[in-house]
């Protein structure tokens, strides 16, 4: 396995360590930029393929709820699905990520765009 794959392979903490999300909704001054709840779908592209669900966005970051761990420092490239089906393509970073029940909860800083990828690859 090369440095690269063991970056956002790390196992993730035991169960029993939970932690709680905060949700969308709360004020909260460490914030750039103002948080709302979202529905949207996301399909991890890379550095891992995956499904997951977006908890809140705001214009510098999102948190999303997925099975697989994400280590922090970890560039995930994004397929952002909108409730109107628009969809969009970006490059974050992992902030964070706890284990919360069986799932695990992710915050990530948006860092720029990525150009789609073609029809057959994604």
């Amino acid at each position: 396995m090369s440095s690269k794959d063991r970056r956002h392979s790390n196992p993730p903490p035991p169960i029993e360590k939970n932690s709680e999300v905060r949700p969308a909704v709360e004020r909260d001054e460490r914030r750039r930029a103002h948080r709302r709840s979202s529905d949207a779908e996301i399909k991890i592209l890379s550095p891992i393929q995956g499904i997951a669900s977006a908890l809140d966005v705001s214009g510098t970051g999102i948190q999303l709820s997925l099975d697989d761990w994400l280590s922090a420092g970890t560039l995930c490239d994004l397929r952002i699905t909108t409730h109107t089906g628009r969809m969009i393509y970006k490059r974050a970073r992992v902030i964070w990520t706890r284990r919360v029940g069986e799932r695990c909860v992710s915050g990530l800083e948006v860092v720029g765009s990525i150009a789609p990828l073609a029809p057959d690859r994604d």
